[in-house]
């Protein structure tokens, strides 16, 4: 059969005991393909063959084979090697494909983006952020009555270089340092932090007049020198993210799953999610309240807008607009502002906006905008008359600067480009841009597509929250420092001064709480910054860390912002989003896409070789025929041919002489080419298309990620790039039908790489519906039960769940077939290296109706599969309990509690130790005393467990923590099997509980004896639209079988022709006389008769997954028990054995039913029985009082306090919440009267 190849040759890795499959495809005609690996059927079809990835051929050596031979250990040699270039053929590249993802995954992984941005911010942002401080200027406070001798003294503090330490213990004892690591931290609830000294030089100095005077009345100032001094002072412990440079775990780990990308606060992992916020290096056009482009900062006084407004002064022009300029707190139009920055006339100033081709209702704009401006500074055109009203109206502005024209020009508007002209230039441009979208020549910017959005992660975040720390710091300081520069004191030492706890407490304080500066408001803080890392197993581990977050005002306001924007593709998963309130604004990044770090390397002069000149080396009058450049919003330059620019700065980004993070758009319409190299960016690797040929495969190694970018084959493309390439759907896209390359730029490197991780290892998840998809990545493989950690020796947390015996799944996926480690020996070689993953057990699956128990997605089990230990869990749960042993506790006269055992009323402590602790292998029991604590007094203050809690002691941990307290920690292991009312779900949204535990013998079985181990109902698949799980249980039992096509990728699945044939001809080669039907159907025996069936049934394996949410944890029952000491109805919590809210719904069910008796007895008689007494006279409530008679005696009775008798008084049975309903009334001044009738 002939292949499709580049060269119609064959593929040299093919052999002749290759799989060979027909297909048909769409048109009915038979194809006939070779396939290496195996068969699949893509969705979109320029083949119609099936995919070489499908099938792992028996007698090969599979990817995680070839990739581990000869001990490379998946790392990339640096010796050199024969290199041998591989063909074109169709499987050739899809395998190659795989391993260079595999080798994206190995060498840059799944977190880069939140350790990449941290240590970014070690290395460089933190410095910078001292940098950016600027001088402290400490002035005398001027006080008479402090006046001292001599001159009054000021002081000047400089921040220069920072260091940070590695994470060590605060012991009192400095010459020996402890390492600290994350582990420490864990199990002694600390902060893993890492010290900050900053060297700080403080200069004092006065002002004094000299004797020696000048002409004039003012005598020479003289400064006078006190102190000059550097010193490196400690002034915080910043958080140190696990498996970053800082780490001390960087090279190395405690945990096969653990990959860092956290913060260890309190004991606590802290992750942050990753912020979506506005791009300030681009122009912000809306029309909306009216037509405004802004440049946006940071800084408000940098913030420029010019608006298209209504004009105040000109009558001539009827309605017309004219274009205003707000810029330090101060409007006016636009022409004054060219004027003062040095335009000489009209005719320049249009030049500079370049609007040639306008029509009417621009000139008349522009019109409007220079009569408005002649008639508010009338001669603006001489000399520097413009300059003098702009500088006068700024100064009359409500926040005035202190600096002059210059110097606030300079700061103020647009910083980073030098120039009155090329300023002048600019604003130009924003004029342009403006007057472009008024006439439709030009779209309003899309606040949600992501050319116009940033991520901010940790080095963001943290250098956000830290400067608001510092400044408070630096406040104290200034405060302090002044207080003895107004006295005779000596200043002390600088150490003294700075309070190193207000940086440490405050990033503690705001990780905790998740509460974090806001990023233009100092005055606000954002919620939901920081998350607690969930650890449930590690696919939920992983998708946190890789969330990312937009903040709305509040839910009712978020427009179009939950619905997934085009610019989202293959950058963000458009199904992995919560469903509820946070639905389209929490996302998961695609499986493959990065976050672009921040580029240090200059590029002006990468931006001159390929072509282009300098703003201020062009004349005005070229500029006008010349293509603008910009790098990260600033315009620096133009260039005559931008095809040729572009061409030539990506063939400079492809050969490495920049950094292949840099992103550069050309935008043939608006004639602009724009280049960014900023941090925040989403990125994707692509292949890129006229250089495959290029590929060499290395013989004794794997392919190396960073070779194959320097190679030129594969390449970054960030969302506004991926505007200008035309990338294929797969490798079979790229070939025509006789072969040819078509004119694709770039490739995808696998389809499935749109989706997150959680989607992208769900098998045919392309075939079920949109809904079950979401279900099973965001909440059921997140609540999955699997085998979290694989240090839980060193690990405390406070409930956790693990799977005896957790499974791979029969199928593959390419996404978890790449996640691979390159150094796992564990398992087969041809399968899973991350099998982490997938969290659960694969089951034989009936799709039958079985007595009627699995109804309403309820699930019949086998009663002998549970026995022999399937979906067998442990439940561990940990307890704590702290003791202050400070001094200050004495001081206090409070009395000191420790750990110890007594005998007490309120619990059994017969397996408590003499210290108060259990020992390992207890077994406790419901309302055993767990940790007993005992005061001084002998007073009991120990934990008991509650009446739904008990188990076998896993672990006692003693330890104390950096603040004096010792505490303890006791972990109860339980074991759970499976029971009714316990949660299962498929890898397809498909949940239910079990209704029913049958006997092994009365379930159906097959000839071959095979006994289903779960049962469920064919109606959940109608109207759920998940046939993906019944392809999955074709395709396992064709597995089982022995069949070699594995893959079930999704987009590139095999199609159910082909499933099917595979297990009909697996049927014909094992000589199965009994076998099934093709489509995987079998004839049963009933169990409970022995007849068979009349009809087949569906039965196949099938990955399930057991859910942490059980009935255990979950039932509620009571007969009697503590009751609200206020109502006295039952109290409503579990845990303190409350009652069963039986609310209005059940209450209308049994009205229905016309049950009133039970009704009266479950509301009335067994919550909250009460009596009242009323007086029949007056149809008020007479209360029980001691009162005197006749006589001297006293009695306790009813008596009536308005008739002043005791005489027709009744009693009656009402509910205490009644009775307490009248006493409130009552207090208010309210009395209820009560008609009362004999019955």
């Amino acid at each position: 059969m002939e292949e499709l190849q580049k060269d119609g040759g064959q593929s040299p890795n093919c052999s002749d005991s290759e799989l060979e499959l027909m297909v048909v495809d769409e048109d009915g005609a038979e194809k006939f393909h070779n396939m290496d690996e195996g068969s699949n059927d893509s969705p979109i079809h320029v083949d119609e063959g099936q995919s070489s990835m499908d099938v792992d051929v028996k007698g090969k050596t599979s990817l995680a084979d070839e990739s581990c031979d000869d001990g490379a250990n998946g790392k990339s040699s640096s010796e050199p090697c024969s290199n041998v270039p591989i063909d074109m053929s169709v499987e050739s590249l899809e395998k190659f494909c795989k391993e260079a993802s595999r080798s994206f995954f190995d060498e840059i992984g799944l977190i880069s983006h939140q350790i990449n941005s941290y240590n970014e911010f070690v290395s460089h942002g933190l410095q910078e952020l001292f940098n950016s401080l600027g001088e402290i200027i400490v002035d005398p406070g001027y006080d008479p009555s402090k006046k001292v001798s001599g001159a009054w003294k000021h002081a000047i503090i400089k921040f220069g270089r920072v260091k940070l330490e590695k994470p060590v213990f605060l012991s009192g004892n400095d010459e020996v340092d402890i390492d600290l690591k994350p582990r420490h931290a864990r199990l002694q609830n600390m902060t893993y932090a890492s010290k900050i000294k900053v060297e700080v030089t403080i200069q004092v100095y006065s002002l004094e007049k000299s004797d020696k005077s000048k002409t004039g009345t003012d005598g020479f100032v003289q400064r006078r020198d006190f102190m000059n001094e550097t010193h490196s002072i400690y002034i915080g412990r910043l958080p140190v993210m696990v498996k970053s440079d800082l780490c001390l775990l960087h090279k190395e780990s405690d945990c096969l799953f653990d990959v860092g990308g956290y913060f260890l606060v309190k004991g606590m992992e802290k992750v942050f999610i990753a912020q979506e916020q506005r791009c300030l290096s681009r122009l912000w056009i809306v029309d909306r309240p009216c037509w405004t482009v802004s440049f946006m900062s940071e800084m408000k006084r940098r913030r420029i807008y010019i608006k298209l407004v209504e004009s105040t002064k000109s009558e001539d022009f009827s309605r017309s607009k004219i274009i205003s300029i707000s810029f330090l707190y101060a409007t006016m139009p636009i022409w004054l502002m060219f004027f003062a920055l040095g335009i000489s006339s009209d005719k320049e100033a249009f030049d500079v906006i370049d609007m040639h081709d306008c029509d009417a209702s621009v000139i008349n704009t522009i019109s409007a905008t220079i009569k408005e401006s002649d008639e508010l500074c009338e001669g603006f055109r001489k000399s520097d008359k413009a300059r003098q009203y702009v500088d006068e109206l700024v100064k009359k502005s409500r926040f005035p600067p202190a600096e002059s024209f210059d110097d606030y020009i300079n700061k103020f508007l647009f910083p980073d480009i030098s120039g009155y002209r090329n300023k002048a230039l600019f604003l130009g441009y924003m004029v342009k841009c403006l007057l472009m979208a008024f006439i439709g020549k030009r779209k309003c910017d899309n606040k949600d597509d992501f050319r116009n959005k940033r991520l901010d992660l940790a080095g963001e975040l943290l250098g956000r929250e830290l400067r608001a720390h510092i400044r408070h710091a630096e406040r104290r300081m200034v405060k302090a420092i002044q207080r003895d520069l107004n006295s005779d004191r000596e200043l002390q030492d600088l150490a003294h001064y700075i309070d190193a706890s207000i940086v440490t407490n405050g990033l503690n304080r705001a990780f905790a709480t998740g509460s974090w500066c806001h990023p233009y408001k100092r005055t606000e803080r954002c919620s939901g910054i920081v998350a607690t890392l969930r650890r449930t197993n590690p696919l939920q581990m992983m998708s946190d860390l890789r969330k990312t977050r937009q903040r709305v005002a509040y839910a009712g306001k978020a427009g179009d912002a939950r619905y997934p924007n085009p610019s989202y593709w293959g950058k963000l998963c458009f199904m992995s989003t919560p469903d509820g309130e946070n639905c389209g604004l929490v996302k998961n990044l695609a499986v493959t896409a990065i976050v672009s770090s921040r580029v240090v390397q200059p590029l002006i002069e990468s931006f001159i070789s390929c072509g282009m000149s300098k703003l201020n080396e062009i004349p005005t009058e070229n500029i006008q025929r010349m293509d603008k450049i910009f790098l990260n919003g600033n315009w620096v330059g133009s260039c005559t041919d931008s095809a040729s620019f572009v061409l030539r700065l990506r063939c400079m980004r492809r050969s490495s002489l920049i950094d292949p993070q840099v992103e550069i758009k050309r935008d043939k319409h608006q004639k602009e080419v724009r280049v960014f190299s900023d941090a925040g960016r989403l990125l994707r690797p692509l292949l890129v298309v006229e250089n495959l040929n290029k590929i060499r495969k290395p013989k004794s190694r794997r392919y190396s990620f960073q070779e194959l970018m320097q190679q030129e084959i594969i390449e970054f493309i960030g969302v506004e790039e991926e505007e200008d390439i035309q990338c294929a759907w797969g490798i079979r896209h790229l070939f025509g039908s006789k072969g040819e390359i078509s004119s694709y730029t770039h490739c995808e490197l696998d389809p499935s790489f749109l989706l997150g991780l959680s989607c992208g290892i769900i098998p045919f998840a392309n075939h079920n519906f949109a809904r079950r998809v979401l279900y099973q990545s965001e909440k059921h493989s997140q609540q999955a039960i699997g085998y979290s950690t694989t240090n839980p020796h060193i690990r405390v947390d406070t409930l956790s769940h693990q799977l005896y015996y957790p499974q791979r799944p029969l199928f593959k996926t390419v996404v978890a077939d790449c996640l691979g480690r390159s150094d796992c020996t564990i398992g087969r070689r041809d399968d899973f290296s991350r099998p982490e993953y997938f969290n659960g057990q694969n089951a034989i699956v009936a799709v039958n109706v079985h007595q009627g128990f699995n109804q309403e997605d309820s699930l019949v089990m086998n009663r002998a599969s549970l026995e022999r230990g399937m979906f067998r869990t442990e439940h561990l749960r940990s307890y704590k309990a702290d003791v202050e042993n400070k001094d200050g506790t004495k001081r206090l006269k409070k009395e000191k509690i420790d750990f110890g055992k007594m005998e007490s009323k309120r619990g059994c402590v017969d397996n408590l130790d003499d210290d108060g602790l259990p020992y390992v292998g207890a077994s406790l029991q419901t309302n055993d005393i767990i940790i007993g604590k005992v005061s001084e007094s002998g007073e009991d203050h120990s934990i008991k467990l509650k009446h739904t809690e008990k188990g076998m002691v896993q672990k006692v941990l003693l330890s104390a923590n950096d603040e004096g307290k010792n505490f303890a920690v006791v972990t109860l292991r339980q074991v759970r099997t499976p029971c009714l009312g316990d949660k299962f779900s498929s890898m397809h949204g498909q949940k239910g509980v079990i209704g029913f535990l049958e006997s092994q013998e009365n379930f159906p079985f097959t000839h071959q004896g095979i006994v289903p181990d779960i049962v469920i109902n064919p109606h959940a698949f109608p109207t759920r639209q998940t046939p993906g799980q019944l392809l999955e249980a074709a395709l396992g039992k064709g597995i089982a079988l022995g069949g070699t096509m594995r893959y079930a990728t999704p987009f590139t699945t095999a199609s159910v022709d082909v499933i099917a044939e595979q297990l009909h001809n697996l049927c014909i080669s094992l000589h199965c006389r009994f076998g099934f039907s093709k489509w995987g159907a079998e004839s049963v025996i009933n169990g409970r008769t022995g007849e068979r069936m009349q009809s087949l049934v569906f039965m196949g394996p099938t990955f399930y997954q057991r859910l942490i949410h059980m009935s255990e944890d979950k039932v509620k029952f009571r007969n009697t028990g503590p009751v609200h000491p206020l109502t006295r109805q039952p109290v409503a919590d579990r845990k303190r054995f409350g009652g069963v809210k039986f609310g209005e719904m059940e209450r209308d069910c049994l009205l229905a039913h016309g049950a009133a008796a039970n009704l009266h007895e479950r509301l009335f008689m067994l919550s909250d029985f009460s009596q009242l007494h009323i007086c029949q006279t007056c149809e008020r409530v007479a209360n029980v009082i001691m009162r005197c008679v006749p006589g001297g005696k006293k009695i306790r009775g009813p008596y009536c306090g308005f008739c002043k008798s005791s005489e027709n008084i009744v009693r009656i049975n009402v509910p205490y919440g009644a009775k307490l309903l009248y006493q409130e009334l009552f207090s208010m001044g309210i009395c209820l009267k009560f008609e009362t009738e004999v019955c």
